[in-house]
């Protein structure tokens, strides 16, 4: 349902008018693939409240008279005793209920339009007709009687057809051709069935041989690897089995001349479509280029400049077809052309694929390729060029040295079973020592994308060992891994731990330096060695470099890993917003979808603690999506977090049950934490409070000073003994809240403290802590803690008897946690103004923003200042569905400006 906005509207009023009780009729007329069918699933599945009456066409039934007719009929076949005896005798003979001569077609027309109208009086009926070129003619014709004579029965009548077919019957009906996807729509329908990054000039062609049919885009895409769609080249050998169409396309091209046989198979062999390239190599094969006018006859290319297939398969076709010789003869003249017109990473590819048995200076001149192609974040090819290379050369130091840089790339691909199999590969062949420790630090680190959890601290630690003796530049990198792994793993990691981990990379005489990435490493040392004011200091000092780091003269993406650790931790939305958006952006850029996951969730959580669920439920969709792509066992952090605010304890004991004891046995304490701190949050939301304090007992011992957290927890469970006369607990929590408080300094963590201090102070000295707190949460823009806060302050005051004031703060938090979507902390408030004396509505949009989720996505994007190609290009869609979605946000939010959205959108 890509785009296809006016078809769609034109459904719509169908369904309205007949909801409204008057008639209506379309017929959809277009090619085979166009959508037909896909149109009229999207009025059948928006047509709540409406009887179906539904009938396709069967080619091998359009010879029985009425058969369509009956299968339309029948549903409705028990109401028939209310139509006048003529019309009842028509129909009861037509369909063999009763002996007779068949009735004329008038009058068998008005006995279907009487039975479709009296049965319109229990409601709307829509009569989707789909395949109406198979209908039988006399179905036909009656089907078209009723649909020129419907008026205020309030029936729909929805026919498909494809074109060039012409049903004599259905003249009359109002008629929507359709056509293809226009180019910019058939580009965001390609992206979004080719996951990962893609050459543009192999997403054009396919675009140019599929015009816009969305049926062909997505054969091409089940027809061709990954590899295929991603280079534009051409791989596999010829399948065992040829799908119909391939077949069909086969069969045509056995029958044309040899000439055009072999032109057509040049054509095939360069992966752009390059005109000049392919006239060049067919001049060297000794062909004429009019040679492909029998293809053209033949309906396997379209007439025009150049050599243009018809569909991509009948390129594949013709490729994976071709006898083993005709292929080498192809890339040998495509091979020939000139460097100044075919990339260099081309060329050396058609000489690979030219040649016989090994060939050690091609292998070498395509390991140069995907090196080319691996700096300009191609990977796709690289890894093709790479593959070949393998295949061509004999030398096993050269194939533990391509394969291991292979891995690498199918690493930050997300193909991780790829990468485990071309290492093993590597760790077969005895390895020089800078080789060795290079794989370890590569196996390491597809250990730490699979499983995000301390299972890869002790491979990091041997590569960093490794590494020191032959590179302490990339030892220091092994190290920073090391060391971010044993974030995740926490007071679980079952080797080295964190205070571990930092004492040998001090050991290792990390080198000095004034680099925003050099005082963070110092900073975290310090931190989890020393945890004192000074090392705290740094932190802080460090965080604000690296923010103000216009160069980004680092390697961004395990450093910024680490750092929205800190941030976290810290209790600095800012900065954890800042490194969490670079890290998502760099790994966007790059193609590495080993990072964005994580990258993603780190984001998701700033949203939420923001107060903005209806994004980090966006956010935690993408998440998900690469997740199952790539088969990453991550924790589903920031699902379990929106679940818990949302009040859904089915799906959060569901995620819970599988989540934390996978993370257990991944030594993912981050996992473990998440998971109990998510349960003593709904708990203390619903006033469940003995649940919560055992969900946040489990939780704390996790903790350690980078830990966030478990420091959340801490929060969760001082608020929930507080509630249970004081448990002892609570005092303990306090301490260590107190110190990473203190450490923090922000406004968010000192609020938190300062309500956290409120619920377990005498009277007298709550009302100054509450009172604080909301000044310092109110100036943040951690707007669920501070909706926490006046929810707390509410409650302190009804028990102090002051209802008027109670009312104030508790409508106050009700508002705010509506507007978020924190749905049991909205029934909690709600209960309390109930019980301070006020007459509450019960809660009511919570968790169902004015705007929609993709709405609100555009609305947020186009108030950071996108344009509507910018905020097509993030969000995988065409422009003109961004700018459809801007006309509905302007309607709901009664605006005509783009630059209002920001000042009056709750969900921005």
């Amino acid at each position: 349902m890509l785009a296809r906005h006016p078809e769609r509207t034109r459904l719509d009023e169908l369904l309205e008018s007949i909801r409204d009780g008057r008639s209506s009729t379309l017929l959809l007329s277009g090619g085979a693939g166009v959508g037909k069918t896909t149109l009229l699933n999207y009025l059948v599945q928006n047509s709540a409240g409406v009887q179906i009456l539904g009938v396709t066409g069967i080619q091998s039934e359009i010879e029985l008279p009425y058969a369509a007719l009956h299968q339309l009929c029948r549903p409705l076949m028990s109401t028939i005793d209310s139509l006048p005896d003529p019309l009842q005798d028509a129909l009861e003979t037509t369909f063999g209920m009763r002996g007779g001569s068949l009735p004329d077609k008038f009058l068998l027309g008005l006995a279907t339009l009487s039975l479709l109208s009296d049965a319109s009086r229990a409601g709307p009926i829509l009569c989707v007709v789909d395949d109406a070129q198979w209908l039988d003619s006399v179905s036909a014709e009656v089907l078209g009687f009723v649909a020129r004579r419907l008026d205020a029965e309030g029936v729909g009548m929805a026919f498909a057809a494809r074109t060039p077919h012409h049903i004599p019957g259905l003249e009359g009906v109002a008629r929507l051709a359709l056509t293809g996807l226009e180019r910019k729509d058939a580009h965001e329908l390609l992206l979004s069935l080719a996951h990962g990054a893609t050459d543009p000039g192999a997403l054009h062609r396919i675009l140019d041989e599929a015009d816009g049919n969305p049926l062909v885009l997505m054969e091409s895409v089940r027809a061709l690897t990954r590899e295929e769609l991603a280079t534009g080249i051409l791989l596999a050998d010829a399948p065992s089995q040829l799908t119909r169409i391939e077949e069909q396309f086969r069969q045509r091209v056995i029958l044309l001349p040899p000439d055009t046989q072999q032109l057509l198979l040049i054509a095939a062999a360069e992966p752009l479509g390059d005109a000049r390239a392919i006239q060049l190599a067919a001049a060297k094969s000794g062909i004429d280029t009019a040679a492909v006018r029998s293809a053209i006859e033949a309906g396997l290319c379209e007439p025009g400049v150049g050599i243009r297939f018809r569909h991509p398969l009948v390129r594949s076709t013709v490729y994976r077809t071709a006898s083993p010789a005709s292929v080498r003869a192809a890339h040998s003249a495509l091979a020939a052309a000139d460097p100044a017109i075919v990339q260099p990473d081309l060329l050396a590819w058609h000489r690979a694929r030219a040649s016989e048995g090994k060939d050690e200076d091609t292998a070498a001149e395509l390991a140069h390729a995907a090196a080319r192609a691996t700096a300009r974040g191609a990977l796709a090819l690289a890894a093709v060029l790479l593959r070949q290379a393998l295949e061509l050369t004999a030398s096993d130091d050269l194939r533990a040295e391509w394969s291991l840089q292979l891995a690498q790339i199918e690493l930050a691909a997300g193909q991780f079973a790829d990468a485990a199999k071309d290492l093993g590969v590597v760790s077969a062949v005895s390895l020089r020592p800078v080789m060795r420790a290079e794989a370890r630090l590569t196996e390491a680190r597809l250990a730490f994308v699979r499983e995000r959890g301390g299972a890869a601290i002790p491979l990091f630690l041997e590569a960093a060992d490794q590494l020191a003796k032959v590179d302490p530049g990339a030892a220091q990198a092994a190290y920073l891994e090391a060391l971010s792994a044993a974030l995740f793993a926490g007071n679980l990691a079952q080797s080295a731990d964190l205070t571990q981990v930092a004492l040998r990379w001090r050991a290792s005489g990390a080198p000095p330096g004034h680099r925003p990435v050099d005082l963070l490493r110092d900073a975290f040392v310090s931190v989890i060695s020393d945890g004192d004011d000074r090392a705290w200091n740094q932190m802080h000092a460090a965080l604000v470099a690296l923010q103000s780091d216009g160069d980004q003269q680092y390697p961004a993406v395990p450093w910024l890993r680490v750092a929205f650790s800190a941030t976290a931790a810290a209790w600095d939305l800012d900065a954890w917003e800042y490194v969490s958006r670079q890290l998502v952006e760099l790994s966007r850029a790059r193609g590495d979808y080993s990072e964005l996951p994580m990258a993603l969730s780190s984001l998701a959580f700033v949203h939420l603690f923001a107060g903005e669920l209806s994004t980090a439920s966006d956010t935690v969709g993408e998440m998900a999506t690469i997740t199952s792509a790539t088969g990453a066992e991550v924790s589903p952090y920031g699902a379990i977090g929106v679940a818990a605010l949302q009040g859904r304890e089915a799906d959060l004991a569901a995620l819970i049950e599988t989540t934390v004891p996978a993370a257990e046995a991944r030594t993912d304490a981050t996992g473990v934490a998440i998971g109990y701190w998510a349960s003593a949050i709904l708990n203390n939301g619903l006033g469940r409070y003995d649940e919560a304090l055992a969900s946040a007992s489990r939780a704390v011992p996790l903790h350690h000073s980078l830990h966030a957290t478990s420091a959340w927890a801490l929060v969760e469970l001082i608020e929930a003994a507080s509630r249970l006369n004081g448990s002892a607990d609570a005092g303990t929590a306090m301490d260590q809240l107190e110190t990473a408080a203190k450490f923090s300094g922000t406004d968010w963590a000192l609020g938190v403290l300062a309500r956290s201090r409120a619920l377990i102070s005498t009277d007298t000295e709550a009302e100054a802590l509450y009172v604080e707190a909301l000044r310092r949460l109110d100036s943040s823009r951690a707007r669920l803690d501070a909706a926490r806060a006046y929810l707390v302050y509410g409650e302190w005051l009804r028990r102090q008897k002051r209802l008027a004031d109670a009312r104030d703060r508790l409508t106050r938090a009700q508002q705010l946690f509506e507007d978020i979507g924190a749905t049991a902390f909205a029934r909690r408030a709600s209960a309390e103004l109930q019980a301070a004396g006020s007459q509450v509505r019960k809660p009511g949009r919570v968790g169902r923003p004015l705007l929609t989720s993709q709405e609100a996505q555009i609305a947020r994007l186009v108030s950071e200042g996108l344009s509507n190609n910018d905020v097509a290009a993030r969000m995988f869609l065409s422009p003109r569905t961004v700018e459809y979605h801007l006309g509905k946000i302007f309607n709901k939010l009664h605006i005509n400006s783009r630059h209002q959205i920001a000042t009056v959108s709750p969900d921005v």
